[in-house]
């Protein structure tokens, strides 16, 4: 049985401009580390399901956004490595989360794991190093 989805706890992500604003509908929830968006027609490939690049720029959004809040930084990691294994087919009118566990960090890089589900439904495994990034003045 799929669990109960809870969305009042999740706040729409405001965005600069930027890609992750293409992806259309990223909240946030408000105390645990999970991101989430409901899956539109724009999300879909031509088998109508949420494609694999938009699924893969989920975790990799997830996994900045959370890496911020748990690191109390206002600096932006930006990902060294990412690794995705697809699970499942994620469909239109889906609630999809990405649930980011940071496994590890340090001054240099972050590690981080995201599982993405709809519901108790395994849809895509990933993990990634991270590293912060530093501006040139």
């Amino acid at each position: 049985m799929d669990a109960v989805i809870d969305e009042k706890h999740y706040l729409p992500l405001v965005t600069p401009p930027g890609f992750v604003q293409f992806c259309g509908g990223v909240h946030v929830h408000e105390h645990q580390p999970i991101v989430a968006v409901r899956i539109r027609p724009e999300h879909l490939n031509s088998v109508h399901i949420a494609h694999g690049g938009f699924l893969a720029t989920v975790a990799d959004s997830a996994f900045g956004i959370i890496l911020r809040r748990v690191l109390g930084t206002e600096s932006l990691h930006i990902t060294v490595s990412l690794n995705i294994d697809y699970l499942g087919a994620v469909r239109e009118g889906e609630w999809l989360e990405a649930h980011v566990d940071v496994l590890k960090s340090g001054g240099s890089f972050a590690n981080a794991s995201c599982l993405l589900k709809v519901a108790d439904r395994l849809v895509l495994r990933a993990s990634g190093v991270f590293t912060p990034w530093k501006t040139k003045t």
